[in-house]
Protein backbone atom coordinates (compact mmCIF):
# COMPACT_ATOMS: atom_id res chain seq x y z
CA UNK A 1 0.00 0.00 0.00
CA UNK A 2 1.64 3.27 -1.09
CA UNK A 3 1.50 5.99 1.56
CA UNK A 4 1.49 9.71 0.79
CA UNK A 5 1.36 13.02 2.60
CA UNK A 6 -1.84 14.69 1.37
CA UNK A 7 -1.61 18.44 0.86
CA UNK A 8 -5.16 19.47 0.06
CA UNK A 9 -4.46 23.21 -0.06
CA UNK A 10 -7.05 25.92 0.59
CA UNK A 11 -9.29 26.04 -2.46
CA UNK A 12 -10.31 22.40 -2.64
CA UNK A 13 -11.66 21.95 0.92
CA UNK A 14 -13.14 25.46 0.98
CA UNK A 15 -14.88 25.42 -2.40
CA UNK A 16 -14.75 21.92 -3.89
CA UNK A 17 -15.79 19.25 -1.40
CA UNK A 18 -16.75 17.16 -4.45
CA UNK A 19 -13.11 17.14 -5.59
CA UNK A 20 -11.89 16.20 -2.14
CA UNK A 21 -14.48 13.43 -1.74
CA UNK A 22 -13.83 11.95 -5.18
CA UNK A 23 -10.06 12.05 -4.68
CA UNK A 24 -10.32 10.22 -1.35
CA UNK A 25 -12.73 7.61 -2.75
CA UNK A 26 -10.53 6.91 -5.78
CA UNK A 27 -7.44 6.61 -3.59
CA UNK A 28 -9.23 4.10 -1.37
CA UNK A 29 -10.17 2.03 -4.42
CA UNK A 30 -6.48 1.52 -5.18
CA UNK A 31 -5.23 1.21 -1.60
CA UNK A 32 -3.45 4.54 -1.79
CA UNK A 33 -3.12 5.75 1.79
CA UNK A 34 -3.48 9.54 1.86
CA UNK A 35 -2.51 11.04 5.20
CA UNK A 36 -3.71 14.58 5.79
CA UNK A 37 -0.83 16.84 6.83
CA UNK A 38 -1.05 18.70 10.13
CA UNK A 39 0.22 22.21 10.70
CA UNK A 40 0.71 23.21 7.06
CA UNK A 41 -0.14 26.63 5.62
CA UNK A 42 -1.44 27.99 2.32
CA UNK A 43 1.00 27.66 -0.61
CA UNK A 44 0.42 31.30 -1.56
CA UNK A 45 -0.26 30.59 -5.23
CA UNK A 46 -0.08 32.80 -7.18
CA UNK A 47 -0.12 36.08 -5.23
CA UNK A 48 2.45 35.56 -2.46
CA UNK A 49 5.22 34.81 -4.92
CA UNK A 50 4.67 38.20 -6.58
CA UNK A 51 4.76 40.26 -3.39
CA UNK A 52 7.07 38.31 -1.04
CA UNK A 53 9.37 35.88 -2.81
CA UNK A 54 11.27 34.85 0.31
CA UNK A 55 8.01 34.33 2.17
CA UNK A 56 6.69 32.17 -0.66
CA UNK A 57 9.87 30.08 -0.67
CA UNK A 58 9.77 29.64 3.08
CA UNK A 59 6.13 28.68 3.49
CA UNK A 60 6.39 26.01 0.77
CA UNK A 61 9.76 24.76 1.98
CA UNK A 62 8.16 24.40 5.42
CA UNK A 63 5.40 22.19 3.94
CA UNK A 64 8.01 20.09 2.15
CA UNK A 65 10.08 19.82 5.32
CA UNK A 66 7.05 18.58 7.27
CA UNK A 67 6.47 15.96 4.55
CA UNK A 68 10.13 14.93 4.80
CA UNK A 69 9.76 14.56 8.54
CA UNK A 70 6.75 12.29 7.93
CA UNK A 71 8.79 10.26 5.46
CA UNK A 72 6.47 10.11 2.44
CA UNK A 73 6.09 11.87 -0.89
CA UNK A 74 3.58 14.70 -0.90
CA UNK A 75 0.59 14.63 -3.28
CA UNK A 76 -1.94 17.34 -4.02
CA UNK A 77 -5.03 17.52 -6.26
CA UNK A 78 -4.50 21.25 -6.92
CA UNK A 79 -2.45 22.58 -9.84
CA UNK A 80 -1.58 25.80 -8.01
CA UNK A 81 -0.34 23.96 -4.95
CA UNK A 82 1.54 21.49 -7.13
CA UNK A 83 3.24 24.32 -9.01
CA UNK A 84 4.30 26.14 -5.84
CA UNK A 85 5.62 23.03 -4.13
CA UNK A 86 7.36 21.71 -7.22
CA UNK A 87 8.87 25.08 -8.12
CA UNK A 88 10.23 25.65 -4.62
CA UNK A 89 11.51 22.07 -4.44
CA UNK A 90 13.34 22.48 -7.75
CA UNK A 91 14.72 25.93 -6.93
CA UNK A 92 16.03 25.07 -3.47
CA UNK A 93 17.58 21.82 -4.71
CA UNK A 94 19.70 23.91 -7.09
CA UNK A 95 20.38 27.07 -5.08
CA UNK A 96 22.57 26.56 -2.03
CA UNK A 97 22.42 30.20 -0.90
CA UNK A 98 18.63 30.41 -0.78
CA UNK A 99 18.37 26.95 0.76
CA UNK A 100 20.57 28.11 3.64
CA UNK A 101 18.46 31.26 4.09
CA UNK A 102 15.23 29.30 4.14
CA UNK A 103 16.56 26.63 6.48
CA UNK A 104 17.76 29.32 8.89
CA UNK A 105 14.10 30.32 9.26
CA UNK A 106 12.82 26.75 9.41
CA UNK A 107 15.34 25.89 12.12
CA UNK A 108 13.20 27.86 14.58
CA UNK A 109 10.61 25.07 14.25
CA UNK A 110 13.22 22.29 14.19
CA UNK A 111 12.54 21.79 10.48
CA UNK A 112 14.91 21.55 7.54
CA UNK A 113 14.39 21.32 3.80
CA UNK A 114 16.64 18.57 2.42
CA UNK A 115 14.89 17.69 -0.83
CA UNK A 116 14.47 14.03 0.08
CA UNK A 117 10.81 13.69 -0.92
CA UNK A 118 9.09 14.68 -4.16
CA UNK A 119 5.95 16.84 -4.48
CA UNK A 120 3.55 15.29 -6.99
CA UNK A 121 0.10 15.82 -8.46
CA UNK A 122 -2.43 13.20 -7.40
CA UNK A 123 -3.15 12.16 -11.00
CA UNK A 124 0.58 11.74 -11.63
CA UNK A 125 0.76 9.35 -8.67
CA UNK A 126 -2.22 7.45 -10.10
CA UNK A 127 -0.47 7.10 -13.45
CA UNK A 128 3.03 6.24 -12.24
CA UNK A 129 2.41 4.34 -8.99
CA UNK A 130 -0.84 2.50 -9.74
CA UNK A 131 -0.62 2.38 -13.52
CA UNK A 132 -3.15 2.29 -16.32
CA UNK A 133 -3.27 -1.50 -16.50
CA UNK A 134 -4.13 -1.85 -12.80
CA UNK A 135 -6.75 0.87 -13.08
CA UNK A 136 -8.27 -0.87 -16.11
CA UNK A 137 -8.80 -4.05 -14.08
CA UNK A 138 -11.17 -2.20 -11.75
CA UNK A 139 -13.27 -0.39 -14.36
CA UNK A 140 -16.80 -1.82 -14.12
CA UNK A 141 -18.84 0.94 -15.78
CA UNK A 142 -16.76 2.25 -18.68
CA UNK A 143 -17.86 5.27 -20.64
CA UNK A 144 -19.19 4.65 -24.13
CA UNK A 145 -16.49 6.55 -26.01
CA UNK A 146 -18.02 9.96 -25.29
CA UNK A 147 -15.77 12.86 -26.27
CA UNK A 148 -14.01 14.59 -23.37
CA UNK A 149 -11.77 17.62 -23.81
CA UNK A 150 -8.96 17.84 -21.27
CA UNK A 151 -7.90 21.16 -19.85
CA UNK A 152 -4.57 20.29 -18.25
CA UNK A 153 -3.91 23.72 -16.75
CA UNK A 154 -0.85 25.94 -17.04
CA UNK A 155 0.72 25.00 -13.74
CA UNK A 156 1.19 21.30 -14.48
CA UNK A 157 2.51 21.86 -18.00
CA UNK A 158 4.98 24.71 -17.57
CA UNK A 159 7.91 24.82 -17.14
CA UNK A 160 8.28 21.18 -18.11
CA UNK A 161 11.77 20.80 -16.65
CA UNK A 162 10.33 21.75 -13.26
CA UNK A 163 6.90 20.09 -13.29
CA UNK A 164 8.04 16.89 -15.04
CA UNK A 165 4.37 16.32 -15.86
CA UNK A 166 3.45 14.94 -19.27
CA UNK A 167 0.02 15.54 -20.88
CA UNK A 168 0.08 11.88 -21.89
CA UNK A 169 -0.48 10.95 -18.24
CA UNK A 170 -3.91 12.50 -18.19
CA UNK A 171 -4.72 11.38 -21.74
CA UNK A 172 -4.19 7.75 -20.74
CA UNK A 173 -6.12 8.16 -17.48
CA UNK A 174 -9.13 9.56 -19.34
CA UNK A 175 -8.99 6.89 -22.04
CA UNK A 176 -8.87 4.06 -19.50
CA UNK A 177 -12.36 5.13 -18.33
CA UNK A 178 -13.67 4.37 -21.84
CA UNK A 179 -13.91 8.00 -22.94
CA UNK A 180 -12.41 9.46 -26.11
CA UNK A 181 -9.94 12.31 -25.68
CA UNK A 182 -10.90 15.22 -27.94
CA UNK A 183 -7.95 16.98 -29.54
CA UNK A 184 -8.50 20.72 -30.00
CA UNK A 185 -6.15 23.53 -31.10
CA UNK A 186 -6.20 25.59 -27.92
CA UNK A 187 -5.31 22.78 -25.51
CA UNK A 188 -2.27 24.66 -24.20
CA UNK A 189 -4.05 27.99 -23.79
CA UNK A 190 -4.69 29.37 -20.31
CA UNK A 191 -8.31 29.33 -19.15
CA UNK A 192 -7.94 32.82 -17.72
CA UNK A 193 -8.49 31.93 -14.06
CA UNK A 194 -5.45 33.76 -12.65
CA UNK A 195 -6.06 36.71 -14.99
CA UNK A 196 -9.58 37.29 -13.68
CA UNK A 197 -8.69 39.50 -10.68
CA UNK A 198 -6.62 41.93 -12.79
CA UNK A 199 -8.20 41.87 -16.25
CA UNK A 200 -11.73 40.50 -16.27
CA UNK A 201 -12.39 41.10 -19.98
CA UNK A 202 -9.24 39.23 -20.99
CA UNK A 203 -10.05 36.37 -18.61
CA UNK A 204 -13.53 36.03 -20.12
CA UNK A 205 -12.12 36.08 -23.67
CA UNK A 206 -9.60 33.37 -22.84
CA UNK A 207 -12.31 31.13 -21.39
CA UNK A 208 -14.64 31.88 -24.31
CA UNK A 209 -11.99 31.02 -26.90
CA UNK A 210 -11.16 27.82 -25.07
CA UNK A 211 -14.78 26.71 -24.76
CA UNK A 212 -15.43 27.46 -28.44
CA UNK A 213 -12.39 25.42 -29.48
CA UNK A 214 -13.51 22.46 -27.36
CA UNK A 215 -17.09 22.59 -28.62
CA UNK A 216 -16.14 22.97 -32.28
CA UNK A 217 -13.94 19.89 -32.15
CA UNK A 218 -16.62 17.67 -30.66
CA UNK A 219 -16.30 17.77 -26.90
CA UNK A 220 -19.34 16.75 -24.87
CA UNK A 221 -17.66 17.18 -21.50
CA UNK A 222 -14.56 18.87 -20.10
CA UNK A 223 -12.30 17.39 -17.47
CA UNK A 224 -9.86 19.27 -15.27
CA UNK A 225 -7.49 18.53 -12.38
CA UNK A 226 -7.39 22.06 -11.00
CA UNK A 227 -10.04 23.77 -8.83
CA UNK A 228 -9.28 27.26 -10.23
CA UNK A 229 -9.48 26.07 -13.83
CA UNK A 230 -12.66 24.14 -13.08
CA UNK A 231 -14.23 27.18 -11.49
CA UNK A 232 -13.29 29.43 -14.43
CA UNK A 233 -14.57 27.13 -17.17
CA UNK A 234 -17.70 26.33 -15.17
CA UNK A 235 -18.54 29.88 -14.08
CA UNK A 236 -17.81 31.61 -17.38
CA UNK A 237 -20.30 29.37 -19.18
CA UNK A 238 -23.01 30.90 -17.02
CA UNK A 239 -21.70 34.41 -17.66
CA UNK A 240 -21.37 33.92 -21.42
CA UNK A 241 -24.95 32.71 -21.58
CA UNK A 242 -26.12 35.87 -19.83
CA UNK A 243 -23.83 38.36 -21.62
CA UNK A 244 -23.53 36.90 -25.12
CA UNK A 245 -26.48 34.55 -25.38
CA UNK A 246 -24.00 31.73 -26.02
CA UNK A 247 -24.73 28.31 -24.59
CA UNK A 248 -21.89 25.81 -24.53
CA UNK A 249 -23.47 23.22 -22.24
CA UNK A 250 -20.11 21.63 -21.51
CA UNK A 251 -20.20 20.17 -18.00
CA UNK A 252 -16.81 20.49 -16.30
CA UNK A 253 -16.05 17.28 -14.48
CA UNK A 254 -13.09 16.78 -12.17
CA UNK A 255 -11.04 13.79 -13.26
CA UNK A 256 -11.49 11.75 -10.04
CA UNK A 257 -15.25 12.12 -10.53
CA UNK A 258 -15.05 10.49 -13.97
CA UNK A 259 -12.77 7.72 -12.77
CA UNK A 260 -14.91 7.16 -9.68
CA UNK A 261 -18.04 6.69 -11.80
CA UNK A 262 -16.22 4.25 -14.10
CA UNK A 263 -15.14 2.33 -10.99
CA UNK A 264 -18.80 1.90 -10.05
CA UNK A 265 -19.23 4.69 -7.51
CA UNK A 266 -22.54 6.54 -7.50
CA UNK A 267 -23.04 10.23 -8.25
CA UNK A 268 -23.34 11.16 -4.59
CA UNK A 269 -20.06 9.50 -3.69
CA UNK A 270 -18.21 11.61 -6.25
CA UNK A 271 -20.23 14.78 -5.55
CA UNK A 272 -21.63 15.15 -9.05
CA UNK A 273 -24.56 17.27 -7.86
CA UNK A 274 -22.18 20.02 -6.69
CA UNK A 275 -21.03 20.94 -10.21
CA UNK A 276 -22.39 24.31 -11.42
CA UNK A 277 -23.12 23.29 -15.01
CA UNK A 278 -25.17 20.12 -14.39
CA UNK A 279 -22.84 17.16 -14.84
CA UNK A 280 -25.34 14.35 -14.42
CA UNK A 281 -25.58 13.77 -18.23
CA UNK A 282 -22.30 11.86 -17.86
CA UNK A 283 -24.33 9.10 -16.21
CA UNK A 284 -26.08 8.43 -19.54
CA UNK A 285 -22.73 7.47 -21.04
CA UNK A 286 -21.87 4.80 -18.50
CA UNK A 287 -22.19 1.21 -19.70
CA UNK A 288 -22.90 -1.66 -17.34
Amino acid sequence: MPVYNLYMGCSVPANYPNYEAATIKVAEAFDMQLEYMDGVACCGSPNLRAIDYMGWLTVNARTLAIAEKNGHDIVTPCNGCFASLKDVYHFLKHDDAYRKKVNAVLKKESLEFKGTITPRHFVEALYTDIGVEEIKKKIVKPLDGVGIAIHYGCHVLRPVDVTEFKPEYLDALVEVTGASVIEYPLWKQCCGATVLPVNESLAIRLARDKLKSMKEYGAVFITVVCPACGNQLDLQQLGLKESYGEEYNLPVILYPQILGLALGMNEEEVGLSMNRVPADPILNHLTS
